[in-house]
């Protein structure tokens, strides 16, 4: 057998350019962005015909939803080298001509004088590493792999700095990422181009901010109030289709006057019941809302009283919490190292699969769900979805990656099916795109744990607070929560009754400093808990609950620490279940589980 290269290409940046984002647009086309020039890339190779293993797709055939920005080709013919240089220039030649489209097509937005500068930032934002491994033989193959990947990993420490040539100071910086300068014009910002892309009176965009803001049409991206509201305007749209009905035509035609830029439903059933940003339902925002988009106060405070209020009178106000998915394989890494000893065509399948769970994860979260998908590249996926549906939609992507790693690899012997960790980060409809993918990160860190395979929510509440808990999937969390609420919307677990035990928790040390300590604390623990638990609150149907009846599997012989860990992880399940509670709508003056 000839000599072959191995050849493995990454191209960044990715987390921090896709989380420097201020409006959906903003975190979509940056996501679009970085799939779009790996796409190139892959392109690139297979015309100097090399042959993709990572994404596996024949040239000409439609690419995933996105695709990841690890690139892995074999080289049978030529130079790795002119492979990997010739895939980087095309991504960048693609992102400079995409960059500066904006000149072309959005004239006024732009300051003539900063061409040079927009295309110097383009220029320097690519970061492309490479690094290739020669192979004779099959058996070659997982050395040469594991090679590529050390000497890549190397590579990437090597960072290369070079002084910007086209800074023209006194310029403010982009809001986005603080760094690079704005590349907007200077002067009065109203209407055309300006309202249409929502750029505030005072943000900065640099060359980079500019495309994620001005990529793809204006109402393609649906807002996260939109997403999180959804549960609410359908309920709306069911129960007071006359109010709705008046509500949606005064936005349609706030929308011909141009004041209002609609939402494209696309395949998304759930966003035509109300196709406009969802903050116009929000009591403390429509008005400040709608003077942003040029309309006056007076007008403004009256379309909320005439078109809002009279749903609000009926439903209650929305309860506006949104949930971040953040997904991601669990030790990928070993599974393509055993998949390896069986040749490239193991990953290639492997690939085609991943990319068929990427469009079954698109399809979960916008059609059978009320989500939106951001990124799903093979085993990540991040997506916003409305708080009621969150839950199931966790668990149905978690069901599908298993069934789809099953399939392919039940013929692999010796290769354990990777699972998938889902942790959902809440947060209100109105924080940061910023603060929402961190929550949604650091839930999804949370789901992996040390064990893998998990399940996490977390939630920050307006106030400040946060709650967090965690399960592995075989354990059921999504059963657990569900029958938490149950017990809240049935009024037979008052909250007051789970502050008490947090509050005992307190007074309680975590931790004995001898055996007499600790034989002195655990059964007082156990005793408070269950004291608390079996009070009978006033107000409150039938006795007080048992520890088990509470949801609360109370193992009394474990330590003191264990007995906390316990107690501390029901507590944060019952809260978060009362929050997933809230977001359930009732009609107005249906106070169960209030307590």
């Amino acid at each position: 057998m000839s000599t072959a290269h191995l050849l493995l290409m990454s191209l960044g940046p990715v987390q921090d350019f896709i989380a420097q984002a201020r409006r959906t647009r903003d975190l979509w086309f940056g996501s679009h962005v970085l799939s779009e020039l790996s796409l190139e890339a892959a392109r690139t190779a297979q015309r100097l015909r090399a042959e993709l293993i990572f994404p596996a797709f024949v040239d000409g055939q439609e690419a995933a939803p996105s695709v990841p920005n690890k690139l892995l080709v074999l080289v049978r013919q030529g130079e790795p080298r002119e492979v990997a240089r010739a895939a980087r220039e095309a991504a960048r030649t693609r992102l400079r001509e995409w960059g500066l489209e904006v000149w072309r097509k959005h004239p006024q937005l732009v300051d003539p004088g900063a061409l040079g500068t927009a295309q110097e930032q383009l220029d320097t934002l690519l970061e492309f590493h490479a690094a290739w491994c020669p192979f004779t033989t099959p058996e070659e193959y997982p050395r040469a792999l594991r090679l590529a990947e050390a000497a890549l990993a190397e590579r990437k420490r090597l960072r290369p700095f070079s002084p910007w040539q086209h800074q023209r100071g006194g310029r403010h910086k982009s809001s986005l990422d603080g760094a690079r300068e704005s590349v907007l014009r200077e002067g009065r910002r109203e209407g055309g181009d300006w309202r249409r892309f929502r750029i505030g009176q005072r943000e900065e965009l640099d060359a980079i901010g500019l495309l994620k803001r001005t990529g793809g049409q204006p109402g393609q991206f649906i807002p996260v109030p939109t997403i999180g509201l959804a549960a609410y305007t359908a309920l709306a749209k069911h129960t007071q289709p006359p109010a709705m009905e008046r509500l949606r035509r005064e936005c349609v035609r706030l929308r011909d006057q141009g004041v209002l830029t609609p939402v494209q439903a696309g395949d998304r059933e759930w966003v035509r019941d109300f196709p406009f940003d969802a903050q116009l339902l929000l009591p403390g925002r429509w008005s400040t809302y709608l003077e942003e988009q040029g309309m006056g106060r007076q007008d403004a405070e009256r379309f909320g009283q005439d078109f809002v209020r009279p749903l609000l009178a009926t439903l209650g106000e929305p309860f506006p919490y949104v949930a971040c998915l953040v997904a991601d394989g669990d030790k990928m890494g070993e599974t393509l190292h055993a998949l390896a000893s069986h040749g490239p065509a193991a990953h290639q399948s492997l690939s085609r699969t991943l990319s068929d769970f990427a469009t079954e994860a698109r399809r979960i979260l916008e059609e059978r769900h009320r989500g939106v998908l951001v990124y799903a590249g093979g085993d990540d996926v991040l997506g916003f979805v409305c708080l009621p549906d969150a839950l199931s939609c966790a668990a149905e992507l978690s069901r599908a990656f298993a069934a789809a790693m099953e399939q392919e690899l039940q013929s692999r012997a010796g290769v354990n099916a990777p699972t998938l960790s889902v942790g959902l980060g809440v947060g209100h409809v109105l924080e940061s795109l910023g603060d929402l993918l961190d929550l949604g990160r650091r839930a999804e860190q949370l789901a992996k744990g040390e064990d893998r395979n998990g399940f996490a929510l977390l939630a920050r509440l307006r106030s400040g607070r946060e709650h967090a808990w965690r399960q592995r999937w075989p354990d059921g969390p999504v059963k657990a929560l569900e029958d938490t609420i149950t017990l809240r919307k049935a009024g037979t677990l008052p909250m007051t009754k789970v502050r008490d035990v947090s509050t005992a928790l307190r007074r309680i040390p975590r931790h004995a400093g001898s055996p007499q300590d600790e034989a002195r604390w655990r059964p007082m623990l156990v005793g408070e808990v269950r004291r608390v638990l079996a009070r009978v609150e006033a107000g409150t149907p039938g006795a007080g609950l048992t520890p088990q009846q509470a949801g609360l599997d109370l193992k009394e012989e474990g330590t003191l620490e264990e007995l906390h860990v316990q107690v501390e992880a029901w507590a944060e399940r019952v809260f978060l279940a009362e929050l997933l509670s809230r977001a359930t709508l009732r009609p107005r003056g249906d106070t169960r589980g209030a307590a």
